[in-house]
């Protein structure tokens, strides 16, 4: 009830407990009609529980003075009656929503560990796309062709930049602070992570195959459409209709495509937010089936509880191949390269040549790309040096000549004396060209290496990556 400097809420009681009341003063509480208590919000400001506690024990006091009562009127007896055990509490006594908390907690420290051990420097505060691929995003290629099905598991803890882990942290303190408090943690926690995985699974299954999918939002969304299939429980009272509207409030423009992309590339994933919807309703749904009325929280949360444990489990198992990857990823020269990081590159580049001798004369000349790159002053002379240390009439001399001006693409061609050096021969001419600002010669001479060089070539990997490159301009 709202009015002029007033704003109450009014609770339809018990008869037992309302005549209890009605002898007993129980401040700030008004008793209204004949089992109506009306409490002025504002009075209530601070001290919450402390009004729940008081109306917990009157309720108590009450019930067993009308059974006490019934008993010396002969029309029960209290050696026959057996009292049902009063139930645990979800979480803990104050109902504070701690899983929510906890979860919230492990997202930003997740988030601050993408800044800190990603593989290339953050911008703006963001993780790029390759730091939340070796971080355990889903990319379909990386579940369905290597195996790496746990990224199912590790993406939904990832964010990709501090907006999407804001807005997500707000979403998520906002369902947890009812719906942790209405089926208890465990559950609250399965619902969770069901939401997330089926999230995961949709967003791979739906998406386009070059996606890098993270974020908690699948699991979230889960969570608000559980709340309104658990809202069925409570239909026939007032908590009903609340619960359904706060949660369509988020629940629909998170399927609802409004938004048709981000900054920097980020996309809102639609199909992560639907796989997340449907598993999180379709969980809560069965909740619902096997939650009996005498219960303040669903059965079987001991199996909800393994279940969270499991995800969990295989989520902190996955920083294993995490690290691995991670490591193989920083200390690669060519993923470096093609990262964007070439003075890390051409320090790469260089290590491989000290340690083999016998690719070193290409390993050198990819240095020289990495610096050149990179705006290193010292790319040519560290070239010429390199020409000098080899003869001059072996391959792949020649392509050395190409950089230094002493022959063109045409020549170095010329040069290549089988099918093997002519597409590195293709390759390095895309290179000159791309130098020279001439791209759409580079692209087809890139086309040409791609066609003709065999896959276990560095030639090759380079030809496919500049391609990848030209097509993301």
């Amino acid at each position: 009830m709202q009015g002029q400097g007033f704003d109450n809420i009014v609770l339809h009681l018990d008869p037992v407990v309302a005549k209890s009341l009605r002898r007993r003063r129980l401040s700030p509480l008004l008793i209204g009609s004949r089992n109506q208590v009306s409490i002025p919000l504002q009075l209530l400001k601070g001290y919450p529980e402390e009004v729940l506690h008081q109306v917990i024990e009157l309720a108590s006091e009450a019930y067993e003075a009308e059974r006490s009562a019934k008993a010396a009127d002969g029309l029960i007896e209290l050696e026959d009656e057996v009292e049902a055990p009063a139930p645990e509490p979800a979480v803990n006594a104050p109902g504070r929503p701690l899983f929510t908390y906890a979860l919230l907690a492990v997202l930003i420290i997740v988030y601050v560990s993408e800044l800190v051990f990603g593989v290339d420097m953050s911008k703006n505060g963001s993780p790029s796309t390759r730091t939340l691929l070796v971080l355990g995003g889903t990319f379909r290629p990386s579940i369905l062709a290597d195996g790496e099905w746990w990224r199912l598991f590790t993406a939904p803890f990832l964010h990709g930049s501090p907006l999407h882990l804001a807005v997500n942290c707000i979403c998520l303190w906002f369902a947890g602070g009812v719906f942790e408090r209405l089926v208890g943690w465990r559950w609250f926690a399965a619902i969770f992570f069901v939401s997330a995985l089926g999230g995961s699974v949709a967003s791979v299954w739906i998406n386009p195959p070059d996606i890098v999918g993270v974020g908690a939002s699948g699991g979230i969304v889960g969570l608000f459409a559980a709340v309104i299939a658990v809202s069925i429980r409570f239909r026939s009272t007032p908590l009903a209709q609340p619960l359904q509207m706060g949660a369509i409030q988020i629940l629909v423009p998170s399927l609802l495509p409004i938004f048709f992309g981000g900054k920097n590339g980020e996309h809102i994933d639609y199909a992560g937010h639907l796989g997340g919807a449907l598993a999180g309703a379709a969980l809560a749904l069965l909740v619902v089936v096997f939650w009996s009325r005498e219960r303040p929280t669903p059965r079987f949360g001991a199996a909800a509880a393994a279940f969270s444990a499991l995800f969990v489990i295989v989520a902190a198992v996955s920083l294993w191949p995490i690290s691995n990857l991670r490591q193989f990823m920083v200390d690669d020269p060519m993923a470096n390269y093609f990262a964007g990081n070439f003075e890390q590159a051409a320090t790469g580049f260089a290590a491989s040549a000290a340690e083999d001798t016998k690719v070193a004369p290409y390993y050198k000349l990819w240095r020289f790309l990495a610096q050149s790159r990179g705006n290193d002053m010292k790319a040519t002379e560290d070239l010429v040096v390199a020409a000098r240390q080899m003869d001059q009439s072996t391959w792949p001399y020649p392509v050395y000549g190409l950089f230094l001006g002493e022959l063109s693409p045409d020549e170095l061609l010329a040069k290549a004396g089988d099918d093997n050096q002519r597409c590195e021969a293709a390759f390095y001419n895309g290179e000159w060209y791309l130098f020279g600002g001439i791209v759409q010669e580079a692209r087809q001479h890139f086309e040409t290496a791609v066609s003709t060089c065999p896959t276990t070539y560095m030639e090759y990997s380079g030809a496919k990556g500049e391609l990848g490159r030209l097509d993301a301009r």
